[in-house]
């Protein structure tokens, strides 16, 4: 097994309440509302699964209070921002990792787009309606040909108060993202970049190439095969990919789609 397994997917929107909404009337379980600190802007609601990844939802909700942008330094705020000028979707694709810094080294010694540490902590609402702060530590990278979504590894210094089973049994019974889903031209050029991480293995698949994150995938696929599939989304242009949607496993619902206009801007394809 080669590559790095899947932390989170991020999707962003104007407003955390209605994406909430929609999330929560295909079946899902949603944490209570929680906020990041003033200078990064934000705040979220997640989609935990017992397998131990998870979908953040998230809303710019104080956008006066964002720290100004740095050469060097990721401001996922500012991030936000411009993107929900363009569009609503899928923001952020994240890895897991225990060692945040030898990665960044790592992705530095091979020419990737990195940025400086970032660590923050916020507090978490559990299920008996106590508080806990929980920790994490960030490194960012990027991709010029795919502008925009933010990738970064998230190493979780507080996982005892962040997972809890309650909020990881879900109507529809949904137990993992098992991937995350990109339209390109051209497949393979994309491929290099994801393989480039964490070396992950690039094979053929029938829609065009999967970069292999662990137990977890990349697939990369040709915008007219996503069409076929009911993908409406805008098309990359310009040698760019765009992260489209997610693959869910999902045994209930296997075989099924939901189209991004009812899932906050990220189709959703369920799995076995």
């Amino acid at each position: 097994m080669t590559g790095r397994g899947i932390d989170h997917i991020g999707l962003v929107s104007k407003s955390l309440d209605g994406l909430a909404a929609q999330y929560e009337a295909l079946g899902f379980t949603l944490t209570p509302r929680a906020y990041h600190p003033d200078h990064m802007g934000t705040s979220n609601q997640l989609v935990q699964f017992k397998g131990r990844n998870f979908i953040e939802l998230i809303e710019v909700d104080r956008p006066n209070g964002i720290a100004p942008p740095q050469p060097g330094h990721m401001s996922f705020g500012h991030f936000a921002q411009d993107l929900l000028e363009r569009r609503e979707g899928i923001c952020l694709v994240v890895f897991r990792t225990q060692d945040r810094d030898a990665d960044l080294a790592a992705w530095r010694a091979k020419g990737l787009d990195t940025y400086e540490p970032f660590n923050f902590e916020r507090l978490a609402t559990l299920p008996d309606g106590t508080q806990q702060t929980v920790r994490f530590e960030l490194g960012f990278v990027t991709s010029p040909l795919i502008p925009d979504t933010v990738f970064f590894v998230c190493h979780n210094r507080a996982e005892e108060h962040f997972w809890k089973p309650e909020y990881q049994v879900h109507a529809n019974g949904a137990d993992q993202i098992e991937s995350v889903v990109l339209a390109a031209e051209d497949p393979a050029e994309h491929a290099r970049f994801f393989a480039a991480l964490f070396d992950g293995q690039i094979s053929p698949c029938m829609e065009g190439v999967t970069v292999q994150c662990a137990e977890h995938g990349i697939h990369i696929c040709k915008p007219d095969i996503l069409a076929a599939r009911g993908w409406t989304g805008k098309r990359p242009t310009d040698g760019s990919a765009v992260v489209a949607g997610m693959n869910i496993s999902a045994p209930d619902r296997a075989d099924t789609f939901t189209p991004a206009g009812d899932a906050g801007g990220a189709f959703i394809y369920w799995t076995t």
